[in-house]
């Protein structure tokens, strides 16, 4: 309950923070201070785009920002290990200095030196070899300075970042539409956007990227995208110069003008204006329905979930090319929580944070089926293509509204649902329907993609028109014929549709429509409210991806249903829960002449994929994959690392201080510090890694006011040194103390230990550490050798841990050494042989895997993943067995072999790089001696060959070894030609093959 008061009472502050700051005249009206306030733009000196980026985003490459927020108070290399290892290349870190600042008292509340606080958070992260970004501001407060627009910020802090840090990709100002111009932060918003052009310059420069976030309210329409492109030719030049560069992102932190935000955020990306655009979504931007009284009115929030994002994140991914996800806000109410402190073996208390169960059932498990390949997110040429219209804001007269905003009534009639209103008045962020895609309102087309749109409307010309609502409806029935009957939303693109109830209470809804590529009749889905779903469909099966996460109510299972018309046939189903701590989902079906249905009771992530075919023709059969790319992970970080005292482990201290702000201390380096205390059984520990064993120097920034003899410093459980602590005037008076020590490679203790009561209390602000911590390169694991396998060297080392050699392999052997995944078919010739397991997260490195020699003569197969079969080039001199293996997790595999001698190398190569993929299995046996039709290998073909290959042919036998015997021409498949040759054999038509 707390923290919802909190979240209200941040809402709430923000509103009233967009009242401009005036000593003179408290009473003027704001809208007039708006008007007033001056625009001081600079000429800017714009140069040629560079494309080379440092973590590559495209819709391909998406990314999912995830928070160190500061009101976490948090130790971010532990954030950091919160994030599974499947989905951490996709993931980019934000060191988020987020705003907390007294307007009467003129002091940070929090993080009180943002700067230094940034400095030694992306030292974490660096050392972490993750990507980073920091976000200095909030609205128009801010930890950083402001600069003019053609200022060279190579020598500022901002460039310190890109210079300093390999893992660093650029900055993200949140919600730029309050704040601005006030006592303390008296930076106007054109002067931020002036700032914002010279720091796209740099972050194109360096290949990085900034990114904004924006939402509104009626104060605030001439601070709006398309305001700051009309009112700013800085910012127009820098973001048509370098828009690749730039991210812009809707943000859910006010409960008005919602789909406003969402058309100008879409259209900056599909007029050319940045290259990038996401969703940060936020609680505070909840209301409940129906709506209660005014704008400054409080809203409840009692309907909310963060499954309610899960509509906004599916279409704006799936429909309209989204690759940003930030978030979730409130981050300590949907995303990270803290925990009690847990207690180690050696006594220490240690702090503790972990995800939220709806964070990892919502935005966790959405990533993963990005991954999967569920989720494919189209290109801008394909979203311009579906999209059509685009509307362009000329109107240069009237109010804010009228000149920034898109036409008051554009969504009316169309997707804008019936109980909401419009601007202002606008406060729902779901669409009644969704055969009509979001209409971008844009301040110009960029470039011959943005000019690709099949109808431009100049916003001045749609008062003559249309002169009703009934006419626009007109237009855009023509444009965009139905597909389904529906009181819900329902959405497709090529064979993917989205479904959602977009009701925020209430009963059930549905969609009903005619399938597309499903030779089956129609698809009738009817879902609960917090119900969405991604529907693909195939021609023989569809699989659909179910989410409806109730963390209020997580053990009451709620009913939707599946119901399918037309099969030729009783489909067939299979499902599986997703979720953290999720209850078992119930499933029935029925069926009952041509009509299937499948009744659902889940709460939370859903895969459900029903087999199923018809007699129905004319089914379209194109449709783009998804083909997921990992980025790479960041250069390895040479520099200093810094250990924070408030994230050390602790046993009898005086105090640990989450946030300095709360005493009068200054100058803290973090976000706190710790009160070592005077006890003689004081005791603090950190860990450190590195790479490379040697002699480093090991810093300590503390304070005292009397002089400290009292504390030792051990290093691996061995004593260093007692120190020597000098005295300084107050406990804000911070020193340093250095010593050189000895690391060994890999993860090293430091400790701090009390050998008697201390004069004064010590407090800790960090230390840090320099020296050579290795190159980033993983020592070359010693080669492993087997019976038919000899020297097999990993070129993974990242990896190759979880490589090993082994026999008995068959079904129910695991797959890999990183996975609990097993065979779930085998074939039977392969039972026994020798087996290369590999790790699967070996299928994201791109050069070769591994080499290995043949100990004798031997054959090789290869078990690789059909979904990646193009992006195995070096199999093409490998002879394709045409058998298949499955896994326990429904991955199909296709065997391909190949003959060496003994002492040839075999190389392995790369699986593809793709996330969306398994890695593959090696199995060698000793050479087989093929003879064609001779498939029992008994010296003769005859009659029990024959019956064999019938076997084979009808699909009866997975032996690799009477296949290829039993395919004669050696065309890869087994033909009734191959069975005639045989019979002919036999019966001595013929004399050979």
């Amino acid at each position: 309950m707390m923290k919802k008061l909190i979240s209200s009472a941040l809402a709430c502050g923000i509103t009233l923070s967009m009242l401009p700051f005036s000593s003179s005249d408290n009473s003027r009206n704001i809208k007039q201070i708006f008007s007033d306030l001056q625009i001081s733009a600079e000429p800017m000196n714009v140069s040629a785009a560079n494309s080379n980026f440092r973590r590559p985003l495209s819709n391909d490459s998406p990314m999912w920002i995830v928070h160190i927020d500061s009101w976490n108070y948090p130790d971010p290399e532990k954030i950091i290990d919160l994030v599974p290892e499947d989905i951490l290349p996709y993931v980019v870190f934000n060191i988020s200095l987020s705003i907390n600042w007294s307007s009467t008292e003129h002091k940070w509340l929090m993080v009180q030196d943002g700067i230094e606080t940034a400095r030694s958070w992306i030292k974490a992260c660096a050392d972490k070899g993750v990507w980073t970004m920091i976000q200095p501001a909030s609205g128009g407060q801010s930890h950083f300075p402001d600069y003019p627009a053609d200022y060279d910020l190579d020598n500022t802090i901002f460039g310190e970042f890109f210079r300093d840090y390999p893992n660093f990709i650029g900055y993200n100002y949140c919600e730029q539409f309050w704040g601005f111009a006030s006592q303390d932060f008296p930076v106007t918003y054109q002067q931020r956007y002036d700032h914002f052009a010279a720091l796209l310059k740099l972050c194109n420069k360096y290949g990085g990227y900034l990114d904004v976030s924006w939402c509104e309210n009626p104060w605030g329409s001439n601070l709006n995208p398309v305001a700051m492109l009309k009112t700013n030719k800085n910012w127009e030049n820098a973001c048509r110069t370098y828009k690749d560069n730039f991210i812009l992102e809707e943000k859910y932190t006010q409960t008005s003008y919602i789909a406003d935000v969402e058309s100008e955020c879409f259209g900056a990306y599909v007029s050319g204006y940045c290259g990038n655009w996401g969703v940060r979504w936020d609680d505070t931007g909840w209301s409940d329905y129906p709506w209660n009284g005014g704008i400054l009115d409080q809203q409840t929030h009692d309907q909310y979930r963060l499954s309610t994002s899960l509509p906004i994140l599916f279409e704006r991914m799936a429909m309209n090319g989204m690759t940003v996800i930030d978030g979730p806000e409130l981050v300590w109410n949907d995303c990270i929580q803290g925990l009690w402190d847990g207690t180690d073996s050696e006594g220490y208390k240690y702090r503790r944070w972990d995800f939220y169960n709806q964070c990892k059932n919502v935005n966790i498990d959405l990533m993963r089926k990005f991954m999967d390949g569920t989720i494919r997110i189209p290109d801008r040429k394909e979203v311009i293509d579906r999209t059509k219209v685009v509307i362009i804001q000329d109107v240069n007269s009237g109010k804010n509204d009228d000149k920034y905003c898109t036409y008051p009534t554009l969504f009316e009639g169309l997707y804008r649902k019936s109980t909401d209103g419009n601007l202002a008045d606008n406060h729902d962020p779901f669409k009644s329907t969704g055969r009509y895609p979001a209409i971008p309102t844009v301040y110009n087309l960029a470039d011959d993609i943005a000019k690709s749109f099949k109808v431009q409307i100049k916003q001045s010309e749609i008062p003559s028109r249309w002169k009703s609502i009934a006419d626009k409806q007109a237009e855009f029935n023509k444009l965009f014929p139905s597909e389904c009957y529906a009181n819900s939303y329902a959405g497709r693109i090529e064979n993917t549709w989205l479904t959602y109830n977009p009701n925020k209470v209430g009963d059930v809804t549905g969609a009903k429509f005619d399938l597309k590529y499903n030779t089956c009749k129609s698809l009738d889905i009817k879902q609960q409210i917090y119900g969405a779903a991604l529907i693909n469909e195939y021609s023989d099966h569809i699989d659909v991806y179910m989410n409806n996460y109730d963390e209020d109510d997580a053990k009451t299972l709620k009913e939707e249903s599946i119901i399918i018309e037309g099969a030729s046939e009783k489909p067939e189903f299979t499902f599986r829960d997703r979720g953290n701590d999720q209850t078992p989902s119930e499933l029935t079906e029925s069926w009952n002449s041509g009509t299937y249905t499948l009744k659902i009771k889940h709460n939370g992530p859903l895969d459900i994929s029903i087999k199923c075919s018809g007699n129905e023709t004319g089914r379209s059969v194109s449709y783009k994959k998804s083909s997921p790319k990992a980025p790479s992970f960041p250069d390895f970080y040479e520099g200093e690392r810094q250990y924070e005292g408030e994230n050390f482990d602790m046993k009898n201290i005086e105090e640990n201080i989450t946030n300095g702000c709360r005493t009068d201390i200054k100058k803290f380096q973090g976000m706190g510090f710790l009160k070592f205390g005077t006890k003689d059984s004081a005791a603090v520990k950190d860990t450190v890694k590195t790479g490379k064993a040697g002699t480093f120097k090991w810093t300590l920034r503390y304070s005292a006011i009397s002089d400290v003899n009292s504390i030792d410093l051990y290093v691996n459980g061995s004593k260093v040194k007692t120190l020597s602590l000098a005295k300084g005037s107050s406990y804000s008076d911070w020193k340093t103390v250095s010593e050189n020590i000895e690391l060994k490679s890999g993860e090293n203790k430091i400790e701090l230990i009390a050998n008697s009561t201390a004069p004064c209390s010590v407090y800790l602000d960090n230390f840090r550490l320099s020296g050579d911590f290795g190159d980033g390169n993983i020592a070359p694991p010693e080669p492993v050798n087997g019976k038919l396998i000899k020297d097999l060297i990993i070129n993974d080392r990242e990896n190759a841990a979880d490589w090993s050699i082994c026999e008995n392999t068959g079904v129910d052997s695991l797959i890999y050494g990183d996975r609990d995944i097993t065979f779930a078919s085998f074939p039977e010739n392969l039972v026994g042989a020798e087996t290369i397991k590999t790790a699967c997260d070996s299928k994201l490195y791109t050069s070769d895997l591994a080499e290995f020699t043949a100990a004798e003569d031997i054959t090789v197969y290869i078990a690789v993943d059909d979904r990646v079969l193009e992006s195995t080039p070096w199999l093409k001199d490998w002879q394709n067995t045409g058998v298949s293996m499955l896994s326990s997790n429904d991955v199909n595999f296709i065997l391909h072999k190949k003959n060496f001698k003994a002492d040839e190398k075999i190389v392995l190569g790369t699986n593809g790089g793709l996330g969306l993929s398994a890695n593959y299995s090696v199995f060698a046996v000793p050479q087989e001696k093929i003879t064609k039709g001779d498939l029992n290998d008994d010296g003769f073909v005859d009659v029990f060959d024959m019956c064999l290959a019938r076997k084979v042919f009808v699909g009866e036998s997975d032996n690799t070894f009477m296949y290829d015997a039993a395919d004669i021409d050696s065309s890869g498949k087994i033909e009734v030609s191959d069975l005639v040759e045989i019979q002919k054999f036999i019966f001595g038509i013929i004399k050979n093959f």
